[in-house]
């Protein structure tokens, strides 16, 4: 058996659609790819995150993203690849651990990412209004920054209550542009360095780093910027061929975020000296984007820095609440939530999940405002700890119920490592995300004890699923 073989690739299309009462067949390779791509928000993770990665390694920024790429993040990608065959539906890990774990542990993660894109989308909305405020400073303040969040969230609530066609769209419309000039600036460092005196080599040396115990916490740092290329299959039951699409997006995603933080990773410090990129604090005004953009942009375009992290928090929030809702929907499909909760409108979209998202994304907007930054980064930390510790341990599950004990044992080592990375990353979160994410647990429990109307699901009946 080969190995696409053994993860069940559906090379051709077999799988022709899935039931679901959303816009089925809507969505190519290329839709999916980039509104996955959106939830990563290239340049606002490039803006918020790159001075930190230098920070904590320096030149070694591209190793440190390169390890992280290919573990503990690939092997996540492939385990879900497999699951995405065995299992497939918009609800990702909340289907994977409710068909191999236990219907009970999955209303837990379907919940907790929920509240993920839900904190994501309100905390895009925070960064975008802030943007705005520095692009246009007339509108600065706290009450005005707290209006701007609000409407960001009602507009893009709008757009995707219109369909899936039309928020795929908007989406890669803002990502081509926040990509191109994300991985466009690193080019021209690369092509025309301004900092002459860095070797190539260095960039990819443990030694010149300072060894593993340097280069270990901005591996774990590299992987936070690479989450969120799982969301594609939050797209899968508006997919056409929905299996072999949602597969192929799983590996192109994460590639393109790789190639994109790689390229800037190396570029940038080609064209402003590493330490001065590391001791720039994000403070809406583009972070490092700003700094390599003014080395290599006449002066007339310095908006672009800010512009670019605009309509990337714009990619993020429509995409989160998508995704969110989508969960929420195949949840309450499943008996998992309140039946009302996956109806749609004319458009199959699940308006009143994606109402309810934006509801309470709009409160955090006016409660928790942009001094609170940490504590979003505190809930998504925990929830995405939470998603990537359930895809792997479904896999393994799933290992141990195919296979006799030697091999499923075998081919579940290094799932079983990337649960080690992935766990260490939830300890050193720290106290705060832990008593998030404790918080996350007991609210999960109690939608258990809501309304379940049974344990297992029906997925692999309805499709017939290898």
């Amino acid at each position: 058996m080969g190995f696409s073989e053994f993860l069940g690739y559906d090379k051709k299309g077999e799988i022709t659609e899935l039931p679901t009462t959303l816009n089925k067949g809507r969505l190519g390779t290329k839709d999916v790819t980039m509104s996955a791509l959106g939830f990563n928000a290239p340049a606002w993770v490039a803006a918020s995150s790159m001075g930190i990665l230098y920070s904590i390694v320096g030149h070694a920024a591209p190793l440190a993203i390169m390890i992280a790429y290919f573990f503990p993040m690939l092997v996540i990608a492939f385990t879900m690849i497999y699951l995405t065959r065995h299992a497939p539906s918009a609800a990702g890990a909340f289907t994977f651990t409710e068909k191999y774990i236990h219907p009970s542990v999955a209303t837990v993660l379907g919940w907790s990412y929920v509240i993920n894109c839900l904190a994501v989308a309100a905390m895009t909305a925070v960064i975008g209004a802030e943007y705005i405020q520095a692009l246009i400073p007339g509108v600065s303040g706290v009450f005005s920054a707290k209006i701007i969040g609000t409407l960001m969230l009602l507009i893009f609530l709008a757009i995707s209550l219109r369909g899936i066609t039309i928020t795929a769209k908007v989406a890669a419309t803002f990502l081509i542009f926040e990509v191109g000039i994300v991985a466009g600036l690193g080019l021209l460092g690369i092509l025309s360095p301004h900092v002459k005196d860095v070797s190539f080599s260095s960039l990819y040396s443990v030694t010149a780093a300072g060894g593993w115990a340097a280069v270990g916490p901005g591996v774990l740092f590299g992987l936070w910027m690479l989450a969120n290329f799982d969301s594609t299959i939050n797209f899968i039951e508006e997919a056409k061929r929905p299996v072999r699409t949602v597969q192929r997006s799983l590996l192109l995603v994460l590639s393109i975020a790789f190639i994109v933080y790689s390229l800037a990773a190396i570029g940038w410090q080609y064209a402003v000296p590493v330490d001065k990129l590391a001791a720039i604090v994000e403070n809406g005004e583009g972070g490092p984007i700003a700094a390599v953009a003014n080395e290599y942009l006449p002066s007339f375009l310095s908006w672009i820095a800010i512009f670019v992290v605009i309509t990337s928090s714009a990619a993020g929030l429509q995409i989160s609440m998508t995704s969110g809702a989508r969960t929420a929907y195949r949840m309450s499909v499943e008996g998992h939530m309140p039946r009302a909760i996956s109806i749609t409108n004319k458009h199959k979209v699940p308006w009143l999940a994606s109402l309810l998202i934006i509801l309470v994304a709009a409160v955090l907007v006016w409660v928790k405002p942009l001094s609170e930054l940490l504590w979003y980064y505190d809930v998504i930390t925990i929830a995405l700890v939470f998603n990537y510790i359930a895809i792997p341990l479904a896999f393994i599950f799933a290992m141990f119920k195919r296979y006799s004990f030697g091999k499923a044992l075998a081919i579940s080592i290094l799932p079983m490592f990337a649960i080690l990375v992935v766990g260490y990353i939830g300890y050193t979160a720290g106290a705060n995300a832990w008593i998030v994410g404790t918080v996350i647990v007991i609210s999960g429990i109690a939608l258990i004890f809501y309304g379940k109307k049974g344990s297992g699901s029906n997925i692999q009946k309805k499709t017939g699923a290898a």
